[in-house]
């Protein structure tokens, strides 16, 4: 998921740099790029210290979450989330201006929506996708079923 994102994020950096927007897909999405140095939804804005250093919690956090992961379906989610957290926190201290101070690389702008993503950010949203369906299916697993006895 790491080089995915960053391989992405290269080839936008190279090929939509001073370029206008490029709509695809009838309009569905829109190649554009974007440099964002706050939170997600633009939280913290002006404070990319703070920013990369929650993200660096955030994903020194996920990586002892997975330490501790016993089925598939969490194992994806996690690995996921791991692997947003990271390209995303990459960009924050390898990007301009400086270390804990960089933008990260949005390049993808769905058409329904105002804001930009990238494959991190992607990543990231399936995680919790894949994550919330791997409970609610535990959760549906641990139920007591119920028996013709006591259905009668």
């Amino acid at each position: 998921m790491v080089a995915l994102d960053a391989a992405t994020k290269a080839l936008a950096v190279h090929f939509l740099s001073g370029h206008a927007p490029v709509s695809v897909l009838g309009g569905a999405f829109e190649l554009d790029l974007y440099r964002n140095f706050a939170g997600p939804r633009n939280s913290f804005e002006g404070h990319t210290l703070l920013v990369s250093l929650l993200a660096l919690a955030g994903v020194a956090a996920v990586a002892v979450i997975a330490t501790r992961v016993r089925t598939t379906t969490a194992a994806l989610g996690v690995g996921l989330l791991l692997g947003g957290g990271i390209g995303n926190l990459l960009d924050r201290f390898l990007r301009a201006p400086a270390p804990l101070h960089g933008g990260v690389v949005d390049w993808l702008r769905p058409g329904w929506s105002s804001g930009s993503m990238n494959l991190a950010d992607l990543a990231i949203q399936c995680a919790v996708i894949v994550l919330l369906g791997g409970m609610a299916m535990s959760w549906r697993r641990s139920r007591p079923r119920a028996t013709a006895a006591t259905e009668a």
